[in-house]
């Protein structure tokens, strides 16, 4: 029998969409390598400011929450493994018959995953770092599906928020939100923790901010740091046309004497576009070393072949 050389669509070859494939796998076999070899104990004996943070957590304490900083590294490196978890989805589904537009959710995911991790480890001191970390988890918790008409629901959310609250008030952190917006305050509206020096009613900053942030730290231009979450959340959104990954050929075939084109999105503009997430996940890495006073060497020496390569195959240039 010989095997299938098109990639689902008559005149779109296998090929590239195979190379392509192999290229994100292989990002992901070098970011596991780094996460099991040079930063398999990122927490450990090494001084650095991740070890300088978890000696406070005995000044951290919350209703529950004992160990606040041992518990952000933890996520940290969980938040690593998703980002893994999300490159080689992309790599599985790049080859799949039928398939063109399911790697750009996964990228988006991706960037956002690791943009958030990111903005926590950037945080200048440690009680910023805390203010972010327990911001999030507050957004986290009052974004989960709960079942807000269940009575025990809100007692359990009140008592995860409450222990949050907590720690973050050892720390000089108090809910920003004014009076008025706490009584008006839906049921999946989280509190915004800050330090007193910080304005009453200021807003969180939005996840699109987070990730321009996060680019612009990656070595894009200032007019750039704006353009992949954009590209990414059209095309999330179901905006193939719009955003410009959807495309066509001419399928060679006609109807009734018409001509017909084919959907598709070209390797290079899956490569394009997805190699934000590499991006991403490589400049996460870079704090994640920075943090644990991992040599970053380390983490530019094993990503730099297979990033250059998936760069190249989407014309991207490569941040420096």
């Amino acid at each position: 029998m010989t095997g299938n050389t098109t990639n689902r669509t008559l005149g779109a070859p296998l090929e590239p969409y195979s190379k392509l494939a192999d290229t994100i796998a292989g990002f992901a076999d070098a970011v596991e390598a780094l996460i099991k070899n040079e930063l398999a104990y990122p927490f450990s004996m090494i001084p650095s400011t991740a070890l300088s943070d978890r000696a406070t957590d005995g000044e951290h304490v919350g209703t529950r929450t004992k160990k606040i900083f041992a518990r952000l590294a933890a996520d940290q490196v969980y938040d690593i493994a998703v980002q893994l978890d999300l490159h080689r989805g992309m790599a599985a589904v790049l080859p799949a018959m039928g398939v063109y537009f399911a790697p750009y959710p996964l990228a988006r995911t991706c960037v956002a995953t690791a943009a958030k991790a990111w903005f926590i480890l950037d945080g200048a001191t440690r009680e910023e770092r805390l203010q972010r970390y327990l911001n999030e988890e507050l957004a986290a918790l009052h974004g989960a599906p709960w079942d807000f008409g269940d009575p025990a629901a809100h007692i359990d959310i009140a008592a995860l928020a409450d222990d949050l609250v907590t720690v973050g008030a050892t720390a000089g952190l108090r809910d920003l939100r004014t009076a008025k917006a706490k009584a008006r305050a839906k049921d999946w509206q989280a509190p915004h923790l800050g330090p007193s020096t910080q304005r009453e009613g200021e807003q969180p900053p939005s996840e699109t901010d987070i990730v321009r942030k996060m680019f612009s730290a990656s070595g894009l231009e200032a007019d750039q740091v704006g353009q992949p979450y954009a590209l990414l959340s059209a095309a999330v959104h179901g905006r193939f046309k719009q955003s410009g990954v959807s495309e066509s050929f001419y399928s060679g075939r006609s109807e009734l004497g018409v001509p017909t084109k084919a959907m598709y999105s070209s390797p290079e503009t899956t490569a394009k576009v997805t190699a934000l997430a590499a991006i991403a996940t490589r400049t996460h890495l870079l704090s994640l070393a920075l943090y644990a006073n991992a040599p970053e060497a380390d983490v530019l020496d094993r990503l730099r072949d297979p990033l250059a390569q998936w760069c190249e195959m989407g014309g991207v240039p490569l941040p420096e």
